[in-house]
């Protein structure tokens, strides 16, 4: 099983790749593949060009090439980035229903993405969560939404075959991009946020800065 992390990743932080580490550990995926968004559609644009951003990317996971990789599919097709066309893309290559992992906000908002329905029969669903609560939440969000899927609490086998969305109570890591970016204009540290080639890449790039 594939796990495919779409986000902006503006920058990556180790936040990101903690939890992807212990998603591909909880749910023995053979690989996880990192999406950076051209643009999307329900967040403001990026701060970091595309190239920047991937290239921390790579950067970030050069220490895990056996299950880390990067992908520029949505930012060589430019424009908005749809999820489902990214989807649609990895099933036709794939041959089965890979799983998509997203954080409980980004997944709560799943009705206004593109073809959402379409979507939820594409791919499978990995949201990171923490208790018990946040579970509820989710699948209380989802009977409402997509009464025809299953919802799962840290069910570490995912189907291949059939689609479903699976919530993963992780560890709770308070970083985010929007705060070391934050940081970085007001001359802030951010060292431990992020990897030390991150944070020498943004300084000698002089990214966040402006």
């Amino acid at each position: 099983m594939i796990g495919l992390y779409g986000g902006s990743f503006d920058p990556v932080h180790i936040g990101h790749l903690r939890i992807a580490e212990d998603i591909r550990e909880f749910f023995s995926l053979e690989k996880i593949i990192f999406i950076p968004t051209y643009h999307s559609p329900l967040k403001p644009e990026s701060r970091a060009s595309p190239e920047d951003r991937v290239k921390m990317l790579k950067i970030s996971t050069a220490y895990n090439k056996k299950f880390f990789d990067v992908s520029d599919l949505e930012i060589k097709r430019g424009g908005k980035s749809y999820t489902v066309e990214t989807a649609y893309y990895y099933v036709n290559i794939l041959g089965y229903h890979p799983a998509f992992i997203c954080g409980t906000d980004s997944f709560l908002s799943l009705h206004k993405w593109k073809e959402p329905y379409r979507l939820i029969n594409l791919i499978n669903f990995i949201v990171v969560g923490r208790g018990k609560s946040t579970f509820e939440e989710v699948k209380e969000y989802v009977e409402k939404n997509f009464p025809e899927k299953e919802v799962f609490y840290n069910r570490k086998y995912i189907d291949k075959n059939r689609t479903a969305v699976y919530f993963f109570d992780g560890r709770k890591i308070d970083i985010s991009s929007t705060e070391i970016r934050q940081r970085i204009k007001e001359n802030k540290s951010i060292t431990y946020l992020v990897l030390p080639e991150v944070e020498y890449y943004i300084n000698r790039k002089n990214l966040y800065r402006g």
